[in-house]
């Protein structure tokens, strides 16, 4: 726990058989990802792209269900929500061949830009309530983010011109800012070019930073330069020091000892100067047994920010990790339904808004029960969620049906919250206890894999991307 740090809120001992309403927070999507929404988004980013039968708005329904559901093949939900064949999953009508052919011509940007908006709807919907320990920060930092980059999962449903291509080929990567208050992903970067210098995307990434947020990184980005870029647009930073930056100490601040452990705190000057001008920084260096933890951090002021304190946050960083492992483990995100750069950034995006709301949902629940949003378990309660969104768009479905079938008849609509799907209990979605100590997993390194650049018509595709 960091120490000299106010909890944002009172924790209590959670009640099992408590009953847990899914219905209020899992209408997030159903709420904000509207008809009018994608047109607005299309009407300002279109240069020659048409709507016709696959409107914005179809695809994006469409590409949620999918990550709601997680059909075996996207052809089987395409023929099924086509010609109103199976009017539960959401569609046009048209063909599954219209379908795929509108995602090779409709560039990804359009969803990027939906992802934008519903994040900016949700944000003020979601409470602060993550990593709690840390909450007394905010007096200095309003914002704290996580910055991170993940290459994503290998292509399986290969295109005609992958037929004669030896090894995985990847079908891009992600740069992602994430929220550790809120627990949400607050910006995220693709590039279907997997091969692609991660700096480069998170240079890209840093624009998108308010003021006055203070960035943890891990050692990739522990450099002088991404210091400068930071003190340009007034950020702080929070970084783990890179392998090869040099490091030329002033003065020490302060040092203390305690039982296998010792902390260093000390005032730097980092880089050599050749390139980019040299960065006065704090240098916390931290011991434990053979462990050994070292940072950087541009905020000078250690009332701000404590050389213990500065250990202790940065260890929520991991909390990034486990925003990979939901969208790839527990959203499928490592099974791509299409090999298009076009279609797969689509499913990204899409996993990332459903991601979102179900991050909302979490800290929702968690704060009407009193209890901390990390007791909760993302893989018991996410599936309880899809189901719930998924079973409320079904009744809709029926509930129109049923008026249509009786014109001029004043019905009375059901309500949702005594349904079987629409409520759990609290014990069904908490955590389980770890009985034993974490033991890390061997790093295995990728099999031999190749990027859409260097594959043969690959680099053409890139550019019409671009």
């Amino acid at each position: 726990m960091i120490k000299n740090v106010a909890v944002a809120q009172t924790v209590k001992s959670p009640n099992p058989k408590e009953q847990v309403d899914l219905v209020d927070v899992v209408e997030l999507l159903h709420k904000h990802i509207t008809k009018s929404l994608c047109g607005k988004i299309f009407r300002q980013n279109r240069t020659v792209e048409r709507q016709r039968k696959w409107t914005m708005h179809a695809l994006a329904e469409f590409w949620i269900a999918v990550i709601l559901r997680a059909p075996k093949a996207l052809t089987q939900a395409l023929e099924d929500g086509s010609g109103g064949k199976n009017k539960f999953w959401p569609g046009a009508n048209a063909s599954p061949e219209a379908f795929f052919e509108k995602c090779k011509d409709f560039h990804w940007s359009f969803f990027g830009r939906l992802y934008v908006e519903f994040g900016s709807r949700i944000t003020g919907e979601a409470p602060c309530a993550y990593n709690a320990c840390a909450a007394g920060l905010r007096r200095h930092f309003p914002e704290i983010w996580v910055m991170d980059g993940s290459q994503l999962a290998k292509v399986a449903h290969r295109l005609k011109i992958l037929w004669k291509v030896k090894g995985a080929v990847l079908p891009g990567r992600i740069f992602v800012l994430y929220d550790i208050f809120r627990g949400i992903s607050r910006g995220m970067v693709f590039e279907p070019d997997a091969a692609k210098n991660e700096h480069l995307l998170a240079k890209e990434g840093l624009k998108i930073i308010p003021e006055g947020t203070l960035v943890l990184g891990d050692r990739l980005f522990g450099l002088a330069s991404y210091f400068k870029i930071m003190s340009e647009r007034k950020l702080w930073g929070l970084l783990r020091r890179h392998g090869n930056t040099k490091v030329k100490v002033i003065r020490v601040l302060g040092r203390g000892q305690g039982e296998r452990e010792h902390i260093e705190d000390s005032l730097v000057s980092v880089g050599c100067g050749a390139t980019i001008e040299a960065q006065t920084l704090r240098y916390v260096r931290y011991r434990k047994g053979k462990a050994l933890l070292e940072l950087f951090t541009n905020v000078l002021d250690t009332d701000k920010l404590s050389a213990r304190q500065a250990v202790e946050l940065y260890r929520l960083r991991w909390s990034i990790e486990r925003m990979f492992f939901d969208l790839k483990a527990v959203l499928n995100l490592n099974h791509f339904y299409a090999a298009n750069p076009n279609a797969i950034a689509m499913q990204v995006f899409a996993s990332a808004i459903v991601y979102n709301a179900f991050r909302v949902a979490q800290s929702l629940i968690a704060v009407r029960h009193g209890i901390a949003p990390e007791l909760l378990s993302s893989v018991k309660l996410y599936p309880k969620l899809a189901a719930a969104s998924d079973a409320i768009a079904q009744s809709e479905v029926m509930w129109e049906g049923t008026l249509d079938a009786n014109p001029g008849i004043e019905l009375r609509k059901p309500g949702y919250k005594d349904r079987p799907f629409a409520t759990t209990t609290l014990g069904a979605i908490m955590a389980d206890k770890r009985k034993k100590r974490h033991v890390r997993a061997r790093y295995k390194p990728r099999s031999t894999w190749l990027s859409w650049r260097k594959i043969r018509g690959g680099a053409k595709l890139l550019r019409k991307l671009s």
